[in-house]
């Protein structure tokens, strides 16, 4: 990496999580309402997709991350009282494919393409479905791969996604930046060397025990600019 004025190390790759950090969940909110009159059993759902797939890396159960979705989806309706298919279930959760992107991510990517950074995203999607959610966001312009969980049969935070990345890239794993609105996110590739930055998106709070990242901002606009000049402190 090249150090700039400002002692900041600026990375040669940009590691984008994809779901909440580029991509906008609330997109979901219309079939929520639909199936439970309210939308707020999606942050239930989200939390207890996330538990499924740390689960999954405990116990060794490597399944998709949208069948993780529809299985944590009919728990959520049959606590709620909820008469949910599994059909159903599915098609909510294959939504995602097709969310449309944060109002602040075209800028920012284009932002970091005119520096001249490599970028990538890194997801627990599936192979084929972050291909998808890249294509029909408008995104895949700006990333030189879309790197999937499934080629470690792991889902992050595990140590081994965010190895696996610096390999395909041929590049050393402190690099890299992980950019994500998840902590647990940027606190997993910090474990293994790799800084992180964090979008700081509305209602997302910081809360584990780790320090927060040299770079932080409301939007990918302002991240971007941090990159850019190399800002921050070293972390």
């Amino acid at each position: 990496m090249n150090p700039s004025p400002s002692g900041f190390k600026r990375p040669d790759v940009i590691v984008f999580d994809v779901n909440e950090t580029l991509l906008d969940l609330g997109a979901l909110r219309p079939a929520f309402a639909e199936a439970f009159g309210s939308t707020e059993p999606m942050g239930e759902w989200f939390a207890r997709m996330l538990h499924g797939s740390l689960v999954a890396n405990h116990v060794g159960a490597y399944r998709s991350f949208e069948m993780i979705g529809v299985e944590a989806l009919l728990m959520v309706a049959s606590k709620k009282g909820v008469e949910l298919s599994g059909d159903e279930a599915a098609d909510i959760v294959s939504s995602m494919r097709r969310l449309p992107p944060h109002s602040d991510v075209i800028e920012g990517l284009t932002m970091l393409r005119e520096a001249g950074l490599r970028m990538i995203t890194l997801t627990n999607g599936s192979t084929e479905a972050v291909a998808d959610q890249i294509v029909n966001a408008g995104l895949a312009e700006f990333f030189e791969a879309a790197l999937s969980v499934d080629e470690v049969r792991r889902f992050k935070p595990a140590p081994e996604v965010y190895l696996m990345a610096a390999a395909r890239l041929g590049v050393e794993i402190d690099e890299m930046m992980m950019v994500a609105a998840h902590d647990w996110d940027i606190v997993g590739a910090r474990s293994v060397g790799c800084p992180g930055a964090y979008i700081a998106r509305p209602g997302a709070v910081w809360s584990l025990a780790d320090p927060l990242p040299a770079i932080i901002g409301p939007t990918l606009i302002e991240v971007a600019e941090q990159l850019i000049a190399g800002g921050g402190s070293p972390p």
